[in-house]
């Protein structure tokens, strides 16, 4: 019996509301706002009047009838506008992505350091020269240092905001910038960058994937033309993938490498858990990575956050390759997934500086 009742209520109510729409459209003024109004106190008056079990279909067929564009809720008893289409809305935010106007890296469209790279055996031979010292004064000089540094209020004011940094961009934060940026962060230049302007590439130690010995990167870069290639991830190994394939179609590597152009790859591996797990992966990695590959190739299990912003690698998750000449200069730069463009300009740079003899 309530339930009969319930529905003679409901439909006399649903009959009030669809009058009630119809003189709302033809009164003069703003009909979408009276509608709108019109429809939501009817609704709202058949939530409070019919049975649970019919209120929700009740409801359905009062938005149908008023065609409203809007949604109702009858458990908040408010309702908000939304778009007809949903695509809308997504290919607005598509098109403000396609037309985002991408910066050049930093130091305008240069890389690197200006400081000139040393391996530690140059270093070492340097002091050396220098005079040899007691065991005594050097750990006194350290201890002195040491003291100095957490003294220092610059110091200090920069270590809290490094550590502010790091706690605020971690793994999750470079994911989900991802999803709002895309695999551009910034683009490449369109020419090479000039010998006297360009910077140069940092010494970086690693582990050589031939030998499992320790190696530094200055000493595979020096009085060759490299194209390095740097990821820490399966999503940016694809990045520097679509790179050098065109690379290595033009120039192929061999396992007697005694050619001026060589690939030359750096695994960065920054977190200790996965640097870990690399470590016991080693024997799997040589099995997928050519032998011809292996020299060149060297894995690094520490952080490097102290070179990401002169290389410009604000995002851990993406692939990026730099263009090395014979002295260490980096004369070019790129990231994520290899344009036409791109591709293109690589190439006709690493023509030019063979022509020149690496210069």
């Amino acid at each position: 019996m309530s339930f009969v009742t319930g529905t003679t209520t409901a439909a006399r109510t649903l009959l009030r509301t669809s009058s009630t729409i119809a003189a709302a459209q033809i009164h003069t003024g703003p009909s979408a706002a009276v509608t709108s109004a019109c429809t939501a106190v009817s609704i709202r008056r058949i939530a409070l009047t019919t049975t649970p079990g019919v209120r929700r279909s009740t409801v359905a067929a009062a938005a149908q009838v008023s065609g409203s564009r809007h949604t109702f809720s009858t458990s908040a008893r408010h309702f908000q506008d939304q778009p007809n289409n949903k695509s809308e809305a997504d290919n607005s935010g598509a098109g403000e992505l396609a037309t985002r106007e991408l910066p050049l890296s930093p130091y305008g469209g240069r890389f690197g350091v200006p400081e000139q790279p040393m391996s530690t055996k140059s270093i070492a031979q340097a002091q050396a020269n220098n005079g040899r010292r007691s065991p005594f004064s050097k750990a006194k000089e350290g201890v002195k240092n040491k003291v100095h540094d957490w003294t220092d209020e610059k110091k200090n004011l920069e270590k809290r905001k490094e550590l502010l940094h790091d706690f605020q961009s971690g793994y999750f934060a470079e994911f989900s910038e991802l999803s709002k940026t895309g695999s551009k962060l910034w683009k490449a230049t369109s020419n090479m960058i000039n010998a006297d302007k360009a910077l140069y590439m940092p010494n970086i130690i690693g582990t050589s994937l031939k030998t499992s010995e320790p190696v530094e990167l200055v000493d595979l870069l020096r009085g060759k033309i490299s194209l390095m290639a740097i990821s820490g991830t399966r999503f940016g190994e694809e990045h520097t993938e679509s790179y050098m394939t065109p690379f290595l179609k033009r120039w192929p590597m061999t396992v007697a490498n005694n050619s001026k152009v060589q690939l030359v790859e750096l695994n960065i591996q920054e977190n200790p858990l996965k640097a870990g797990l690399v470590r016991m992966m080693v024997p799997f990695v040589k099995k997928t990575i050519p032998e011809e590959r292996h020299e060149n190739y060297m894995l690094h299990y520490k952080s490097i956050k102290h070179l990401k912003d002169p290389l410009s690698m604000q995002n851990s998750y993406l692939g990026y390759v730099f263009l090395v000449d014979s002295n260490c200069k980096i004369r070019w730069g790129a990231h994520g997934p290899a344009t036409e463009a791109e591709v293109k300009t690589l190439l006709e740079i690493v023509q030019k500086l063979s022509e020149r003899g690496g210069r």
